[in-house]
């Protein structure tokens, strides 16, 4: 996915709303953003706004000398999520269709979205959206591809989030599918690494891995041997988030975008309005 004039805008947002997550000193604020002005003549609007965002986040730690920006609020979102999910369990068990009750859980928590600074009321937002019909909706295509022993790789987003990333995943093994959960090598602003997989209880589940690099959403140049083999053998792919569209859309592979559509430049590149949710199919090779 290309990037828009509307990204360069982003990029300030991003990296001012994390200056001042982690630093109160306007000082420190003005020579990120001044890093950041410095670049913008060279920004390549042919690359995603995934690959364009990483830059803003190593400004920002390197002008602070703080690696994790959000390590904090991670925690906090992960906490949170874990306190209700007895009552999305319970919300899925009473289901009349508990995968897709299950999906609708899953992609509430891509509300969760620290960098570019959306607000969100996380239990509200979960039994609103566990309830509100997808924009584009793939589900029963999906549904054809829960064949017992299929290969799913499940890419992950965000800490919190990830929590009902694993009522998600229970709904696959009841399908006996072969389900591998993949996350961060490391820290890129709230999303999820193994750390958070671990506290969400995903490796107790399901083998875990790390793509082999800290970019947002999936850059190849950077994964591991690992990462590619298994996504190459994958006969489905669910990809959560705006990173993972951003970047992945273009993947020839058989994937399924499971997320909030939170910006105008991705509601235009999906085809729906912005604050949609989305369950979009891109079959192989296209």
């Amino acid at each position: 996915m290309k990037s828009e004039l509307d990204c360069i805008l982003c990029l300030f947002k991003q990296g001012l709303n994390t200056a001042r997550l982690v630093n109160a000193d306007s000082q420190v604020h003005r020579e990120i953003l001044n890093r950041i002005a410095a670049g913008i003549e060279n920004i390549n609007l042919h690359q995603s706004p995934a690959i364009l965002s990483k830059h803003i986040y190593s400004i920002v730690s390197d002008v602070t000398g703080i690696a994790d920006p959000y390590h904090a609020a991670k925690e906090h979102s992960n906490q949170e999520a874990l306190r209700i999910l007895p009552d999305v369990k319970r919300m899925i068990a009473e289901s009349g269709d508990p995968l897709i009750t299950a999906l609708h859980v899953a992609v509430a928590g891509n509300v969760i979205d620290l960098g570019i600074g959306h607000e969100f009321n996380l239990a509200e937002d979960v039994r609103t959206l566990a309830s509100t019909p997808f924009a584009i909706d793939d589900s029963d295509a999906f549904r054809q591809e829960l064949r017992p022993g299929y290969k799913l790789l499940y890419l992950g987003d965000n800490a919190g989030e990830i929590v009902f990333d694993r009522v998600l995943v229970e709904q696959f093994l009841k399908n006996n599918v072969n389900v591998t959960f993949c996350v961060k090598s490391g820290p890129i602003i709230n999303d999820a690494t193994m750390e958070d997989a671990r506290t969400a209880g995903i490796p107790d589940l399901v083998p875990t891995i790390i793509t082999g690099s800290d970019d947002i959403g999936i850059n190849l140049e950077h994964s591991s041997k690992q990462f590619i083999d298994i996504l190459n053998r994958a006969d489905v792919v669910l990809a959560k988030g705006h990173g993972n569209f951003e970047t992945c859309i273009d993947f020839p592979h058989n994937i399924y975008f499971l997320l909030k559509a939170k910006c105008d430049v991705v509601s235009r590149a999906i085809g729906v309005r912005t604050g949609d949710i989305v369950f979009k199919h891109k079959s192989s090779g296209k």
